[in-house]
């Protein structure tokens, strides 16, 4: 079974099987002579910033950020068992408050900590017992999917679970949750999508039984992504086994830009932008005013250049963030503030971080997160559909009033 609680598989047999063959063989024969050193290569193919974790914290203390269209190498000591995580929208708390695959530690670094329910995952068992002449890997989307991932094995006679496409812009009902796209088992925490308590077997714990709204995660994975678990017992499908010495290649978004919730990268240009909890009311530059620290509010749709929003992400920074400017000058969309509940102005184009805006593609379109704090969501307040409801930077919380739609 590769249920991604880690204790109830691989983290079980490196603290059970592998460290007592280790301390036999080194108690009787010394160190053994097969170790081997596993280069991992990450890299992050998503149109938007990712932050890694990785457990145990074996490479930068468990946690780093990495921009778009960025890589890392480092080396892992056989035998290693543990697994490895991008999480989305982590701010600079400590530790970072993340929209998706959030742990403990110290700022970015997870420390020793692993992430909460709802990620995609890599999980490995590398150079295992008893013969440790063997890899064990996978990619898992048992928790859930916020990033697809893609697995590229350097022994081409192993299985590279490299192809995957999001399924989160069609994420069956009930299981969205902002940029992740929940399994059953997370979003329900029942024995029968769970396969715990009496359906912890094969026998008992059935996918084909499931309702079909749920059965629809797993096949949407399936089609997906090939080669990648689904549901906790999708052994036949996900579990991949190489001979030791293999190096690994990770890529977050492996099909190009797209991810963190489906879609593609947002083309360089003009949209109008409508909040999925207004529909007929757009994101407006109030009264089309140029006046530095002009409101921005929602109003009906009428077709004027202050509803027009021309997005960019040439030359900003953090790469692969937007500057959001409206159509008619250099004048760009900018959070007043790096706290819950700043109001959303417009002011000259300043290269700042409070005018780089990271688009996370969501379930029915995408979040607006600004670099000065990516924690937060471009938000209309209090959920509400009134017309002139001011914008703000909040909390993300997976609203209606959070997600947009571009035209």
């Amino acid at each position: 079974m590769k249920a991604q609680q880690l204790g109830r598989h691989l983290y079980c047999r490196l603290s059970g099987k592998i460290t007592l063959a280790l301390f036999v063989a080194m108690a009787v024969f010394g160190t053994p002579q097969n170790i081997f050193a596993t280069d991992i290569k990450i890299v992050n193919n998503c149109g938007y910033t990712v932050y890694p974790g990785i457990y145990p914290a074996s490479y930068n203390n468990g946690g780093w950020q990495m921009n778009a269209g960025t890589s890392v190498t480092f080396s892992l000591s056989d035998p290693w068992n543990g697994r490895i995580w991008g999480r989305i929208g982590c701010d600079s708390s400590s530790p970072a408050i993340c929209q998706t695959g959030q742990c403990g530690g110290t700022g970015l670094q997870c420390a020793g900590t692993t992430g909460v329910k709802g990620t995609s995952l890599v999980e490995f068992n590398l150079d295992y017992s008893p013969s440790y002449t063997t890899d064990d890997y996978d990619v898992s989307y048992v928790d859930g999917m916020d990033n697809p991932i893609g697995l590229t094995v350097s022994n081409s006679s192993c299985v590279s679970p490299s192809t995957c496409n999001s399924i989160v812009s069609s994420c069956p009902s009930g299981l969205a949750n902002g940029p992740d796209c929940m399994s059953p088992c997370t979003a329900y925490s029942t024995d029968e999508f769970c396969c715990s308590g009496a359906d912890n077997t094969p026998a008992t714990c059935q996918e084909s039984t499931w309702p079909a709204n749920d059965q629809a995660y797993v096949n949407d994975i399936h089609n997906a992504c090939p080669n990648d678990y689904a549901w906790p017992y999708d052994d036949s499908v996900g579990n991949h086994t190489c001979p030791t010495g293999a190096d690994y290649t990770i890529t977050f978004c492996p099909s190009g830009s797209s991810g963190g919730g489906g879609g593609t990268s947002i083309a360089n240009g003009s949209y109008v932008m409508n909040p999925q909890n207004a529909p007929g009311l757009v994101l407006d530059d109030w009264q089309g005013s140029t006046a530095s620290g002009n409101q921005i509010d929602i109003w009906p749709a009428n077709g004027s250049g202050a509803q027009t929003w021309v997005f960019s992400n040439v030359n900003v920074q953090p790469a692969g963030f937007y500057n959001i400017a409206v159509s008619y000058g250099a004048y760009c969309l900018t959070a007043s503030g790096s706290s819950s509940g700043s109001l959303v102005n417009l002011q000259p184009c300043n290269g700042s971080s409070a005018q780089a805006w990271q688009a996370v593609p969501s379930s029915v379109g995408y979040t607006f997160n600004p670099a000065n704090n990516t924690s937060l969501c471009l938000d209309v307040q209090g959920d509400s559909s009134a017309q002139e409801t001011l914008v703000q930077a909040w909390t993300c919380n997976g609203g209606n009033n959070e997600q947009w739609v571009l035209n």
